[in-house]
């Protein structure tokens, strides 16, 4: 379908002032979806694979196939407060293939740090948790209280967040009330990451510890949701620091080595960009494909 009436914006027009719908186009670019209020640009952009996904997590958690106004109202909120944030950087993902290697030996993890439109698995902690439970957001990691599990933490990589990461995953480590907990921390190892990283090393917690050379490896860039040209991978402009955080009831329930992690998590990071452009093309490809470059006249993208 190519245009659709999906949500009033507000309430009852006499008591909210005049309402505006959420449209749906699929006409303007091939595989891409542009989500608008009131039929005016601006629009926000998905790919039709990722309003697929949304549309799944929806239904999931909170919706019923006859619910399309309260999906694209949801949606469209979803993909304006990622538009607000910018710095698609931050939103960088661990690719799929990590998690699928890895999951022989730490199980289904959820993710501390995710979105609906970059999680891997249906649950997950996320920034904004009211409006993203309806796709299967717990809630700020912050305010999480697991009693027992198997984690995944890949936090944005400002200094206080990863600092206030650590401390909250070192206090329920420490918990002895607590179950086997388990958690698999990301953090680049390179400027104000690389303190967390000695932290995390040190820590009476840490299991298992990996570094991973800078454009070795890739992780999903964090605007793949946003249209079918960008690629999904990118190559990573940093070294990344592979922790292994675990209770002692985590440790004896999720046995994992540093070679566990280098032949399952770490391969899975390296084999996401095989194939893929280098981390100069990538660079130098322009942001019209993720690059940080303006598009040069005449330039081939790869």
């Amino acid at each position: 379908r190519n245009v659709v009436l999906a949500a009033r914006s507000s309430g009852d027009a006499a008591e909210s002032g005049p309402t505006l719908d959420v449209y749906v186009d699929g006409t303007r670019q091939r595989g891409t979806m542009d989500v608008y209020l009131g039929n005016l640009k601006p629009y926000l952009s998905i790919s039709n694979a990722h309003y697929a996904k949304m549309w799944r997590l929806f239904l999931r958690h909170s919706g019923s196939p006859k619910d399309e106004r309260g999906f694209h109202e949801a949606l469209f909120c979803c993909l304006a407060r990622y538009e607000a944030l910018k710095g698609a950087g931050y939103q960088c993902a661990v690719p799929g293939k990590a998690f699928e290697a890895v999951r022989g030996k730490l199980g289904h993890t959820i993710e501390c740090f995710a979105s609906p439109l970059n999680c891997h698995y249906d649950r997950f902690c996320s920034a904004f948790g009211a409006l993203e439970a309806k796709f299967g957001s717990l809630g700020s990691f912050f305010d999480f209280d697991p009693q027992e599990g198997s984690f995944e933490a890949n936090p944005p990589f400002v200094p206080e967040v990863m600092d206030a990461m650590l401390e909250r995953i070192e206090m329920l480590l420490g918990d002895d009330s607590r179950g086997p907990l388990s958690f698999l921390v990301v953090v680049p190892a390179w400027g104000a990451g690389v303190a967390t990283c000695r932290q995390m090393e040190n820590s009476r917690y840490s299991r298992a510890n990996v570094r991973i050379d800078a454009s070795s490896h890739g992780f999903c860039d964090g605007g793949q949701h946003l249209d079918s040209v960008r690629d999904r991978h990118r190559p990573s402009s940093w070294d990344t620091a592979v922790t292994l955080m675990q209770n002692e009831a985590g440790a004896a329930q999720w046995p994992v080595s540093v070679a566990d992690l280098e032949a399952t998590f770490v391969k899975g990071m390296r084999k996401a960009v095989e194939g893929g452009p280098t981390l100069d093309e990538w660079e130098n490809r322009g942001r019209w494909k993720g690059g940080s470059q303006k598009r040069k006249w005449g330039y081939e993208g790869g």
